[in-house]
């Protein structure tokens, strides 16, 4: 049995010391950092909340429900949860043969815990309905709910589902102004739901949600075992204490005489992707990789009673088609060098077709996808290669390197990485980075919100979505009439063969209005976004505070209908297959960093519109920040000729039709926005001015961003007086 160590008990007893006073009017934020057990934290809360009652000996939760997007995760926690010795009769685990139908069951009995998914949540709203005369099956009923990894997942419709479910109120045959009352009601907090999230890493809005405001007025997490905490206690390792970077050098040539002008996003996707997938690119790693991991790695972990190694490592590629190219570069590499004590395995989803040939997880490695995690812990494999799997929340002490070829930022950076932060006993484990795509600054930057405590210092501005309302409402797409109408019809309880033909009548009206009118392909597309956001943000919204706004909630509702409707197309794709060939790969070494003092930078803001500013003006000359380039790169950049080639970029700005209308239409502020998208096509447009400078400015989008920002309030100004 797994005794709690002082943190986790610390936890639960302060949550339970306060929900003795506060009952369900509360929710908690629990920041414990990877690897310090979260997973057995979760389980002995849950056990405690089932036996937990007021003063006046009655049950403060009626139901505990343990929540996890993710499914590797899910069945940790139902094997944790399981393992307590109250689970018997008390625990239903939701598995993939449960439908939503299930799960209604089960919070409607006497189950005691329940363990499922929170993508199963938003069909419950169509499963649990008025029982006659006895009223809502949930009514009067008391939740815990415990949410594992709370992340984005927990900030939108699915979150807000959750909500509705458990809410006491109850759905009648109400007209459609209490309908929409009774939808905003049952959104935010409920006064009979306490939620329960944990998590290493809380952005922005779960701080917002689930985070408590302090004497300042910024919401913290209501119980904090930080990273810094963890590892000085020796708990977890430190994952960047031992980091190496490369950099990937070739030379790209055109091999064709046509020289097409393509969206340069879509172009730097293509080239990054071919470079990523190309034979001479993947044979180099592969055998840095190999050759690093006997040398060093191997040395890990020696069993006394083998003498063989335990280490092991995971290769991050950044696709499924990389994924399938390593695995078989790996194991030629291996075979043709006759290695005997090293074999590989590799996990991604789906099926993968490479030169006509169909690969799966299971397929390549001989057996199922469910038997990998168990197959890489016995002494047979030593390197896992992972495509979009595995990077959270799995738990493999015996993981001792990581081989990065994926670009990772923010929280995907630090969970990913902290795969590697798990001590193993009695080992002395040191973890080992070796990164192809990242720089160590970024990665460090991205540790630096989590290493100590994290917190919101703003919260969201309720006039923001009014703000969206007025832009959508500004393209003329959404008629007002339609909006009433489709509610009329939304809301009720049964639809008929005539009210769904109504529905899909208002869906085809937009989608028609948006693609059939005056519109850009591009004021298409943003107009979509703009939607999307109007939804999200609304989402969110609800649930921290109590906007009663009956408009609002109509044009949401009508808003996540349509578009189910709205196709605007893409763009014109340019396909650069066969027109590019890469030649003279270098893997260079870029450096080695071994800092053991971190820095914290705890403080997040939520993005609100309020925060997009205009670029403050630099207060230094072009030819000092190219100094401050040539000094950071080697490079030796001739300030006259990178002078005279900007220029030649700002006139092409000054020439581009899509910043005329924004300078027309639009503040300083919005046109910035505008700016900055453009900057890639001009630098490619003009690139033959000064090809090598114009390249280095591609592929480093904060030198460019300050290096253009230089020209933006200039050719605001110049096209708007135009």
């Amino acid at each position: 049995m797994i005794f709690p160590r002082y943190h986790q008990l610390d936890a639960i007893r302060k949550i339970l010391a306060d929900l003795k006073i506060n009952h369900t009017s509360q929710n908690y934020l629990i920041e414990h950092s990877a690897g310090s057990g979260k997973t057995n934290t979760i389980a002995w809360l849950a056990s405690r909340l089932v036996s937990l009652h007021d003063d006046e000996n009655n049950n403060i939760f009626d139901n505990i429900i343990v929540m996890t997007d993710r499914v590797v995760v899910d069945r940790q926690l139902q094997n944790a949860i399981l393992r307590l010795k109250e689970a018997a009769g008390v625990v239903k685990v939701m598995d993939d043969k449960c439908t939503s139908a299930d799960l209604a069951a089960a919070l409607s009995s006497n189950t005691k815990i329940v363990v499922t998914t929170i993508q199963k949540f938003p069909y419950v709203l169509d499963i649990i309905k008025d029982n006659g005369s006895n009223g809502p099956i949930l009514k009067g009923k008391k939740f815990a709910v415990i949410i594992d990894e709370a992340h984005s997942s927990t900030a939108g419709k699915n979150m807000l589902a959750v909500s509705q479910t458990l809410s006491e109120s109850g759905e009648s045959d109400e007209d459609v102004q209490d309908i929409l009352t009774n939808q905003i009601q049952k959104s935010g907090k409920q006064p009979n739901v306490s939620m329960f999230a944990f998590t290493a890493t809380p952005k922005e809005t779960t701080l917002r949600l689930f985070g408590r405001p302090d004497k300042n007025g910024d919401y913290v997490a209501f119980h904090l075992y930080s990273m810094k905490q963890a590892i000085e206690e020796g708990f977890i390792l430190d994952v960047l204490a031992n980091y190496t970077t490369y950099k990937t050098i070739y030379k790209l040539n055109k091999n064709i005489v046509d020289d097409p002008t393509i969206p340069a996003n879509d172009a730097k996707r293509q080239i990054a992707r071919y470079i990523d997938l190309h034979d001479d690119n993947i044979t180099q790693r592969t055998k840095i990789i190999i050759e690093h991991f006997i040398q060093n790695v191997q040395k890990e972990l020696i069993n006394k009673n083998t003498n063989m190694s335990e280490a092991k490592a995971m290769v991050v590629t950044a696709s499924r088609q990389a994924a399938v190219k390593y695995k078989q570069a790996f194991d030629k590499y291996i075979r043709e060098h006759r290695i005997n004590n090293i074999k590989t395995l590799v996990a991604f989803s789906g099926t993968v077709t490479i030169d006509g040939h169909d690969y799966t997880e299971a397929s390549i490695n001989g057996f199922s996808e469910e038997n990998t995690a168990k197959e890489f812990d016995q002494p047979t494999y030593q390197i896992l290669i992972v495509a979009n799997k595995y990077q959270v929340g799995f738990d493999q002490p015996k993981l001792v390197a990581m081989y990065i070829m994926k670009k990772l930022h923010g929280v995907n950076a630090v969970q990913t990485l902290s795969r590697l932060n798990r001590v193993y006993y009695p080992y002395k484990k040191i973890p080992v980075v070796i990164d192809f795509v990242n720089d160590y600054k970024d990665i460090e930057k991205d540790f630096r919100p989590f290493y100590t405590a994290t917190i919101l210092a703003n919260t969201i501005n309720p006039q923001t979505i009014y703000r969206l309302n007025e832009k959508i409402d500004g393209y003329y797409i959404l008629d007002p009439l339609d909006i009433d109408n489709a509610n009329q019809i939304l809301l009720k309880g049964q639809k008929n063969f005539r009210d769904k033909q109504h529905l899909a009548f208002y869906g085809q009206k937009v989608q028609s209005a948006l693609t059939k009118g005056n519109l850009s392909v591009t004021d298409q597309k943003d107009f979509v976004k703009l939607l999307r956001h109007f939804c999200r943000y609304y989402e969110f919204l609800l649930q921290i505070s109590m906007l009663e706004d009956l408009e609002l909630q109509k044009k949401y509702n009508f808003i996540v209908y349509v578009l189910n409707y709205i196709d605007v197309g893409d763009d014109v794709y340019y396909d650069l297959t066969g027109k590019l060939s890469a030649t003279d790969f270098i893997q260079e070494n870029t450096g080695h960093y071994e800092v053991k003092h971190k820095i914290s930078d705890p403080i997040v803001k939520l993005p609100v519109v309020e925060d997009t500013s205009f670029t403050e003006p630099t207060k230094k000359r072009l030819s000092e920040i190219i100094e401050e380039i040539n000094s950071k790169t080697g490079a030796n950049f001739d300030k006259d000729v990178v002078t005279k080639s900007l220029m030649q970029v700002k006139d092409i700005m000054l020439k581009n039709q899509d910043l005329k209308e924004s300078a027309k239409n639009n503040s300083a502020t919005d046109f910035e926005l505008a700016y900055n998208e453009k900057t890639d096509d001009a630098l490619i447009k003009g690139i033959s001015q000064n090809k090598t400078f114009f390249t280095y400015l591609l592929n480093t989008p904060e030198v460019k961003k300050e290096v253009l920002g230089i020209f933006a309030a200039e050719v605001y100004k110049a096209l708007k007086e135009s």
